[in-house]
């Protein structure tokens, strides 16, 4: 009788592997899904949590008012009430805004969804962190928590100075601590009274005046010649300096079939760069355009500054945009230079750039809140500034600085050359519609130049014509303001 040994147990380890290995896949998907899940939760947590608590549709922010009283919103200073709750004669709680319609589209409104800071920081007013005694006898009382009152970084004297200078003309003025980004004044014009907006609502929502627009961070304008500062920008990268340039304008120039001309047709005659950026001559910038800068290098430096680019910013805001090609028709390239054809900017997106020439390149995000304080004054939580980023390199804001400062000096806004402080700036005046009408809005951005306290100024006036007469006046006296306050 013959014996056959039995084989090794190799067969049987491989096919145990075979049959485990689905079940380690299944368990390493299992765990990668997990920590895929905790890594969404606190990204949830951290940049969008606030977001849905301050939406309309969540009926948490319902039975958050049923429980707490809705906090006040506070002027930079602490004392000057923006926005309180009352209670009426019937025992109903009335939302007061004892400015009236001074700071409407900043603080904004809380009925209809709400808007501005009483929707952006809902949940922080109605949540409350007053001491546990009163919490829990306010609990045995059967009465309402108070909310945490919310205290802005907004000037009440900056504010009023801003709307008694524009009055009746439609237009905006934003300001901003050329430091920190904190926001002074956020004025926009026309507006509304958010006392009476109940009773007012459907006659301002079918309004073509554009009340509830707050026209400093959501209106879209050509920047004129203020953008020059961006085009400048871009010829001094390409070439590293500007001293090299030279430009004889005589009124006019043409390219392609197509004219650009100076503001009233002036010959400013030989120029360095300097002397075009003082003088705000087109021909200039339309002629470096189409023969010295490369249209990539022009649309990078614009986007890098913050154009066509989404900005983490607590209020509203609309995109400044900008549109070109690497090869674009020259007609379009020349007024592209000069900050007309298809670009338009809010006026807050001019300011942040004029503060990033001050801030040797570092572009401050507007911020708009100084603090949280519960109803006892206890500190809850402080400002959340926020830069955008270094938008260019200190050289580059050296640079831009030197040659702006001879607009304020000699140039289109000289009569600001009298002030005790520098300013450093540029104006601007946009042609809208039809040409053939010379109809043109009013720009200015600029800022001080003192290192101590400075602040960042946009001011447009729509239909305000040339900027030299409207808006640069205005922007002045916004500087003489600041620093008589002891700024």
């Amino acid at each position: 009788m013959s014996y056959q040994k039995k084989s090794n147990s190799r067969p049987e380890k491989t096919s145990r592997s075979a049959i485990t290995r689905p079940y380690r896949i299944v368990g390493m998907i299992s765990l990668m899904l997990f920590f895929g899940l905790i890594a969404y939760i606190v990204w949830f947590q951290v940049t969008q949590s606030e977001k849905y608590q301050n939406n309309t549709y969540n009926l948490r922010q319902d039975e958050a008012a049923a429980q707490v009283t809705r906090g006040s919103i506070y002027a930079s200073d602490g004392t000057s009430v923006l926005a309180e709750t009352q209670t009426d004669s019937d025992g109903n709680e009335v939302r007061v805004y004892p400015y009236n319609g001074l700071f409407a589209h900043t603080v904004g409104y809380q009925v209809y969804g709400g808007s501005g800071l009483e929707l952006a920081q809902n949940s922080v007013l109605t949540t409350s962190h007053s001491n546990l005694v009163s919490q829990v006898q306010n609990d045995l009382d059967e009465q309402k928590k108070d909310g945490d009152n919310l205290i802005t970084t907004l000037d009440v004297t900056m504010q009023q100075e801003a709307a008694n200078l524009l009055g009746s003309m439609p237009g905006a003025i934003f300001v901003m601590d050329a430091d920190t980004g904190d926001v002074l004044t956020d004025y926009s014009n026309p507006g509304f009274d958010p006392n009476s907006i109940e009773d007012n609502w459907d006659t301002l929502v079918n309004s073509d005046g554009g009340e509830l627009l707050n026209r400093a961070t959501q209106g879209l304008y050509p920047p004129g010649s203020t953008f020059k500062m961006v085009t400048a920008l871009a010829y001094y990268r390409q070439y590293g300096t500007f001293d090299n340039f030279s430009y004889n304008c005589t009124g006019t120039y043409e390219d392609s079939g197509f004219t650009i001309h100076c503001a009233g047709y002036e010959q400013h005659g030989s120029e360095n760069f300097e002397q075009a950026m003082a003088n705000s001559c087109n021909c200039a910038f339309a002629y470096m355009a189409v023969n010295m800068i490369d249209p990539d290098v022009l649309i990078q430096t614009a986007e890098d500054l913050g154009f066509n680019r989404d900005m983490d910013i607590l209020l509203p805001y609309s995109q400044s945009t900008f549109s070109l090609t690497s090869d674009p028709v020259t007609a379009l390239y020349m007024q592209t230079a000069i900050g007309q054809g298809d670009t338009e900017a809010t006026p807050m997106q001019m300011c942040m750039i004029a503060d990033a020439i001050r801030n040797d390149g570092s572009m401050m995000l507007p911020n708009f809140v100084a603090g949280v304080k519960s109803s006892d004054g206890l500190p809850i939580s402080g400002a959340n500034r926020k830069s955008y980023g270094s938008v260019m390199t200190e050289d580059e804001a050296s640079a831009l600085k030197n040659v702006m400062k001879g607009v304020t000096q000699y140039g289109t806004a000289s009569e600001l050359s009298s002030n005790a402080y520098q300013i450093i700036g540029k104006t601007g005046t946009a042609e809208y519609g039809d040409v053939s009408e010379n109809k043109a809005h009013s720009w200015f951005v600029g800022f001080s130049n003192t290192g101590n306290n400075d602040i960042v100024v946009s001011v447009i006036v729509e239909g305000g014509g040339n900027g030299v007469y409207k808006a640069a006046p205005l922007a002045g006296e916004m500087f003489n303001t600041w620093f008589a306050e002891g700024a």
